[in-house]
C-alpha cells in the first residue's frame, strides 16, 4: 500500500490527543486549586507527562503531512503551525522537567500559580494549534 493514498492520517488522529490531555490537564488542576483532593493534581501531571511524550510525535507527522500534502508550502497557517508546534513542545517538556525535578515546586503556595498559568499557557498553544489545523477541514 502506497503510505502516500493511505486513508489513515497518523496527524490527525495524534493532535487529538494533545489536543485533548492539556485541556484535561487544565481542569484537573484548577479544580485542585479549589480544594479538590492532591489526586487531581498528580492526574493532571499524568496528562501533561502523556501529551508531552505524544508531541513529537504529532509535530513530526504534522511535517511529513505539510511535506506531502501540502508540498510543503510556506503560508502563514503553516509557519504559525511550525513555530508554536516548536515552542509547545519544548515548553511542555519543561513543565515535565520542573515538575518531575522539583515537586515542591508545585506545591500550593510554592509557585503553584505560575505553574497552573504555564499549563493554562499549554493549553492555550494546543488549542491554537488545532484551531489552525481546523482551516484545512
Amino acid at each position: 500500500m502506497n503510505l502516500k493514498k493511505a486513508p489513515i492520517h497518523v496527524h490527525h488522529i495524534t493532535s487529538h490527543f494533545t489536543s485533548a490531555m492539556f485541556p484535561a490537564a487544565s481542569l484537573m488542576l484548577t479544580m485542585h486549586a479549589l480544594g479538590a483532593s492532591e489526586r487531581f493534581e498528580a492526574a493532571a501531571y499524568y496528562c501533561i507527562v502523556f501529551a508531552t511524550f505524544a508531541a513529537p510525535m504529532v509535530y513530526a507527522s504534522g511535517a511529513y503531512d505539510w511535506r506531502t500534502r501540502f508540498q510543503a508550502r510556506h503560508t502563514t497557517i503553516f509557519d504559525h503551525k511550525l513555530v508554536v508546534g516548536v515552542a509547545l513542545v519544548l515548553f511542555s517538556a519543561g513543565l515535565v522537567a520542573i515538575r518531575t525535578l522539583w515537586p515542591e515546586s508545585v506545591a500550593a503556595g510554592n509557585g503553584f500559580a505560575a505553574y497552573l498559568l504555564a499549563v493554562y499557557l499549554a493549553t492555550a498553544m494546543a488549542v491554537y494549534l488545532g484551531h489552525l489545523g481546523s482551516k484545512f477541514i
